[in-house]
């Protein structure tokens, strides 16, 4: 018995939290078989100071979608493994600027290879189903975008 599955819509935030878990996890141990210590959380923040020479926190936190302090503890993270340094703008000393290092950038050939990886697999979990997972979770994003969760709620109850 699944109670989550069987609670259908009522569970779909944390079914979504669940898969997403099941997700990180089994991914990690991809990086660990290529005898990398990198964790999928880091992912995003790493791929975009890949793609960015360097970013302030709170650009960062805008372009993925993720709280501020959020962006602060994977970079955190980060630091500690000598991945990416931080230091505060020359033009603005309330703002923190991160980029990769030259450890960091070393390792990137390494994840790019192993993300080209992922996303090919990735892509044939997602594709040829009967839905496409990405598309429905891009709808629901954007309608929760559109209008929050407790209005909907307000207003679907007549509140």
């Amino acid at each position: 018995m699944d109670l989550m599955k069987d609670l259908g819509a009522l569970a779909f935030g944390s079914r979504l939290k669940r898969l997403s878990d099941k997700i990180m996890k089994q991914a990690n141990s991809v990086y660990q078989d290529y005898g990398l210590d990198f964790e999928p959380k880091w992912f995003p923040l790493f791929y975009i100071l890949s793609q960015k020479s360097e970013l302030g926190i709170m650009e960062i936190a805008d372009n993925l979608g993720i709280s501020h302090p959020g962006v602060i503890q994977l970079a955190k993270e980060l630091e500690k493994k000598g991945w990416i340094t931080s230091a505060k703008s020359k033009t603005d000393a309330r703002k923190r600027i991160l980029t990769l290092t030259k450890k960091g950038k070393l390792l990137l050939p390494k994840l790019q290879d192993i993300w080209e990886k992922i996303r090919q697999v990735n892509e044939d979990l997602i594709n040829n189903r009967q839905h496409n997972l990405i598309l429905a979770i891009t709808e629901v994003e954007d309608l929760l975008t559109e209008k929050e969760y407790l209005l909907r709620f307000k207003e679907f109850h007549h509140l």
